[in-house]
């Protein structure tokens, strides 16, 4: 007997909104009552993948009904009438039966010129509207004419969610019409085009209750009707906004009380651009991507936390800093510097923070004046023979309490820019400890020298666990060196001092290697060396106690 099938409907439902949106449509061959099921389910997703294929030839302006088949496309056509057909019933359908429409997302790729089926897209969103559509998602093709947005979009009382991507044009239209947008709290424009520049104010504005604002690279027309980058945006009384995210425009300013969350990308990193959020005072999360040459950065650090008191998070990625930045926030809990250039020293007065993480290949001094108990220091970092004795000073330079946190990651291994002579170090104590070292693999070339790099290793951090990834080539070699080396056979190759301190190598007490695939024992070389056959991504790890 099938229970499963005989379940309230609304069991279904949410059975078919937990799987694949193409295994979820398949079901509909398993029994009437699954059919039933599907075309009753509330969410409509199209894929231009579930009608056509990445070989198919693109159905351009030209590529009319009877001159493809002609040329032999008929079978894109049949997808295409495939898909008109599938999306036409199952609006229908739900019309029919009374049932209303949570979602509605219509991906159309870069198959399908927007033009072959305006007529129906407009029939599409006027359905989706009339049966109460809460989530509307729509994304054409950007290789053709755009599809002219009908008013009926902005009329469904219903909607909650909207997001409108490629192939959009929000037309003259909207500038005549009383906006309708009132219930909608999540409000996405990703490459849409602005027939003019001053339908943009209203239109956003209009969403009053709108919480999430995200604008990717959208664009205007101007004076000679040519598509241009939108470059400045100016937001003010959305009430309820708590988080924006824009891409592309040079000049933006939010004036939101309420704004919680801010992330912001230029559209030209080398020009000049102006962000002025001064007024967003309850401010917690802020991202910036690729801003350069930012003026009086200093000020502009110190300025940020006294006009932003509540700010927690604060990301920095691809931006052109001074070489020392100075950043003192009480209420800081999260700091991300990501591949900031020129940046050779950061001071770090935040005694709640809890999180730091640094990726770059630049390896600036960084102090902790003032830190918590629970902070977790994470360093991604590309390290060569050129730069060792840097990466040394850096370590030995930041206090235990923040050592312990620290968890290392190098990408690159000292032996990859065929340093063949690298001198012999004397390792005569045992260094500071570390949290974490994750090294990429040395080249399989160089076995004689892995003694020699594992020492440079060992002398700037002791790590508590060792792990070691592939990189772009499998060599097990190296890690039964390394395990070898570990257990003592090579013991003999150590350097350090002849007095009663004795390095790293001589205070190891315990050695065990693990594996995310064998959690449940403790492995040996042998068992790592097969796991790593099959699971090239696998790390090699090693925990070790002194």
């Amino acid at each position: 007997m099938d229970r499963i099938s005989a379940m309230p409907k609304a069991i279904l439902h949410d059975i078919l909104a937990r799987l694949p949106h193409k295994e979820a449509a398949k079901t509909i061959a398993l029994s009437k009552t699954w059919r039933d099921t599907w075309y009753s389910f509330p969410n409509l997703f199209v894929h231009w993948a579930y009608f056509f294929t990445k070989d198919d030839v693109p159905l351009g302006k030209s590529h009319r009904l009877g001159k493809s088949r002609r040329l032999g496309k008929s079978h894109m056509f049949s997808g295409l009438d495939n898909l008109i057909d599938y999306v036409t019933k199952r609006l229908l359908g739900l019309c029919d039966q009374g049932l209303a429409l949570e979602e509605f997302n219509l991906n159309l790729g870069d198959l399908v010129d927007p033009a072959l089926v305006s007529f129906h897209l407009d029939q599409w969103i006027r359905m989706a509207g009339e049966i109460g559509v809460k989530v509307l998602g729509l994304n054409l093709s950007s290789d053709y004419g755009r599809w002219d947005l009908p008013l009926c979009a902005i009329e469904a009382k219903s909607l909650t969610k909207l997001h409108l991507g490629n192939g959009i044009r929000i037309g003259q239209e909207f500038l005549k019409h009383f906006m309708k947008l009132s219930s909608v709290k999540m409000l996405s424009l990703t490459h849409v085009l602005f027939a003019h520049e001053r339908i943009i104010e209203p239109f956003i504005s209009h969403c009053s209750l709108t919480e999430h604002l995200t604008m990717y690279h959208c664009y205007i027309y101007n004076h000679l009707s040519r598509e241009v980058p939108l470059e400045s945006l100016f937001l003010h009384g959305l009430q309820k906004l708590k988080e924006v995210d824009l891409t592309g425009i040079q000049e933006v300013h939010i004036d939101s009380p309420n704004l919680e969350n801010l992330c912001y990308t230029t559209l030209n990193c080398n020009a000049p651009f102006k962000l002025n959020f001064d007024s967003c005072t309850a401010l917690r999360s802020l991202i910036l991507i690729h801003l350069q040459n930012i003026a009086n950065v200093d000020k502009w650090f110190l300025e940020l936390f006294s006009k932003h008191p509540f700010l927690e998070s604060l990301e920095i990625l691809g931006c052109s800093m001074p070489e020392r930045i100075d950043i003192s926030s009480a209420q800081l809990k999260v700091l991300k510097l990501t591949f900031c250039s020129n940046l050779k020293e950061v001071n770090i007065d935040a005694p709640n923070l809890l999180s730091f993480y640094y990726h770059g290949a630049d390896k600036p001094v960084i102090s902790f004046m003032r830190s918590s108990d629970l902070l977790k220091v994470r360093v991604v970092t590309d390290v060569d023979f050129e730069h060792f004795y840097s990466l040394r000073e850096s370590i030995w330079n930041i206090p235990q309490k923040i050592l312990a946190s620290l968890s290392l990651f190098i990408k690159r291994s000292f032996l990859e820019y065929g340093y063949a002579y690298l001198p012999e170090l004397q390792v005569s104590s045992i260094p500071p400890s570390i949290k974490h070292l994750v090294v990429r693999v040395p080249d399989p070339d160089h076995q004689a020298l892995y003694g020699r790099l594992m020492n440079y290793l060992f002398s700037s951090c002791f790590p508590k666990r060792i792990s070691f990834t592939c990189g772009d080539h499998y060599n097990d070699t190296f890690i039964e060196f390394f395990y070898d080396m570990l257990m003592g056979s090579k013991k003999e190759e150590c350097h350090c001092s002849s007095s009663d301190t004795k390095c790293w190598w001589h205070a190891l007490k315990i050695v065990e290697i693990s594996s995310s695939f064998m959690t449940n024992q403790n492995m040996d070389v042998k068992d790592m060396r097969d796991v790593w056959q099959l699971f090239c991504d696998e790390k090699a790890t090693f925990r070790l106690e002194l």
